[in-house]
């Protein structure tokens, strides 16, 4: 059997909730919505931590933040790491990048790669507005080459030039780079192709302007937010707020902050646009069918809900659940999925559809009967602020079942508790109800059990394993059989 094509696809900084395929009816996502129907929608897939870097470095590695060590914004990927595409091109794939890697620190992806990355392509760009001259910086080359005068122009101004054309968005750069590799590709074996957009990330006013009439303003969702909500949430959170956000309700007027949302909403039907451009040349090739694809984002983002903006210390869903449609082969796997995901188990499920299993300890394969009893989030003070990163780490962990979710601030020892089920927006924490105490400490034995089993498959080792004592039942048996095999061989 011919092994399938893989095509990769995440966004930056994206919740679950923003495509029609999750009942979003604001944005307009044809292109994504007809994946959905093609593929399994997954309703509860979650990041292993809300900020860029790490995230992407589970989904990477295939494992958590424990396991590769990559727990800050800023963290580099240590070199011995192997990473999926490194798999697949030793299992003969071309491999490809196009756009957002950020498995380390952006200065460190600036002018280095990481030695076990596996691409053969390597055109990455992870902002579209600064870092231009870096060496690996392909959007800023393409840019150059095609519309030297706005190149010019983004050096000068950099994040300061908002709403950028059509013609020249990064979006645009990601999509038909992407749809050119396809076309170009060595037809003699199978790509893998990781294809990263920059939206809708801050600063929310990078789209094109013409893509906010994609909106349909007739459904635009309501502001989620609680009074009395800053005051009456826990200490941990209130210095998550103090530190990163400072309520930005209070920072914007209202019609700031709709337009916030407006610019986060329209960059992700932009990015539906131009996803069509390489679906289109997938079907030009006559290999749609022959290729899995998996889309996804590796965080969300607050836009001003619950009176928080961006990522990072908010464990709520609307930063830590994300899309996730996977696209396998041939029609196969069509619906709709309750299982809990995290997102390093994507690294399993692509190698799994290229025949390579049992590879990562940490990482499981979405084919598999095998499935997670809870989701966990873990947030270790990995944000930034203005003037650099968070004066200290704030520690949060996230345990999320089929229907509650258990947030636990590990400074101040506190916890809020949500009903998923008929609580959706997480407004009335839960976790003094004396009724649901038991419900706390299943959910916290549930988080014991994952961490328990995840420190002893990463960590029962490291010291070494000497031979079994010459004097145990269990050596005298091995050798008794050894020589049994031994004489047997003779004859």
């Amino acid at each position: 059997m011919n092994k399938p094509n893989i095509l990769f696809v995440i966004t930056d900084q994206q919740r679950r909730n923003s495509l029609g395929v999750y009942g979003c009816r604001y944005t307009s996502t044809p292109n994504l919505d007809a994946l959905g129907r093609d593929g399994t929608v997954y309703d509860h897939a979650y990041c292993n931590t809300p900020i860029c870097t790490p995230s992407r470095a589970c989904i990477m590695t295939g494992k958590t933040i424990t396991g590769h060590g990559v727990y800050n914004l800023f963290d580099i990927l240590p070199e011995d790491e192997k990473m999926l595409p490194s798999y697949l091109h030793d299992a003969g794939y071309q491999t490809g990048l196009v756009g957002k890697l950020h498995v380390s620190g952006i200065m460190y992806e600036r002018d280095h790669r990481s030695p076990l990355d596996g691409f053969d392509l390597y055109e990455l760009c992870h902002e579209p507005s600064i870092m231009l001259d870096a060496p690996y910086n392909g959007y800023a080359k393409w840019l150059r080459d095609k519309y030297p005068e706005e190149y010019e122009e983004l050096l000068a101004k950099g994040r300061k030039l908002k709403n950028r054309p059509v013609h020249s968005h990064f979006s645009t750069w990601v999509s038909e780079r992407s749809a050119q590799f396809i076309r170009e590709r060595d037809k003699s074996r199978p790509f893998f192709l990781s294809v990263g957009y920059f939206d809708p990330h801050s600063p929310y006013n990078h789209h094109p302007i013409e893509s906010e009439k994609l909106l349909h303003e007739e459904f635009k969702e309501e502001i989620v937010h609680v009074d009395g909500e800053e005051e009456q949430s826990p200490e941990g959170m209130k210095v998550a707020r103090n530190i990163q956000c400072k309520n930005p309700l209070e920072r914007f007027t209202p019609a700031e902050a709709e337009q916030i949302r407006r610019g986060y909403f329209s960059g992700i039907s932009f990015i539906d646009m131009q996803f069509g451009k390489i679906i289109k040349a997938l079907h030009d090739e006559g290999i749609y069918d022959d290729t899995m694809i998996v889309f996804t984002s590796d965080h969300g983002d607050m836009v001003c809900d619950h009176n928080l903006i961006g990522k990072g210390a908010f464990l709520y869903d609307d930063c830590t659940n994300v899309p996730l449609i996977i696209k396998y082969l041939h029609g196969e796997r069509r619906g709709r999925s309750q299982r809990m995901v995290q997102l390093n188990d994507l690294f399993a499920t692509m190698l799994f559809e290229a025949g390579i299993k049992d590879v990562s300890k940490e990482s499981i394969p979405l084919q598999s009967g095998t499935e997670r009893s809870c989701a966990v989030t873990e947030y270790r003070g990995s944000g930034q602020l203005d003037l650099g990163v968070f004066p200290h780490p704030i520690m949060e962990t996230m345990v999320r079942n089929d229907r509650y979710k258990l947030i636990i601030y590990h400074d101040t020892l506190e916890m809020q508790l949500f009903d998923m089920v008929n609580d959706p927006d997480e407004t009335k924490n839960l976790s003094c109800d004396p009724n649901l105490q038991g419900v706390i400490i299943y959910l916290m034995q549930l988080y014991m059990q994952e961490a328990v089993k995840r420190d002893y498959a990463i960590n029962s080792a490291r010291g070494g394993r000497s031979a079994t004592p010459d004097f145990s039942s269990l050596a005298k048996a091995n050798a008794e059989k050894e020589k049994k095999n031994s004489n047997l061989d003779q004859h």
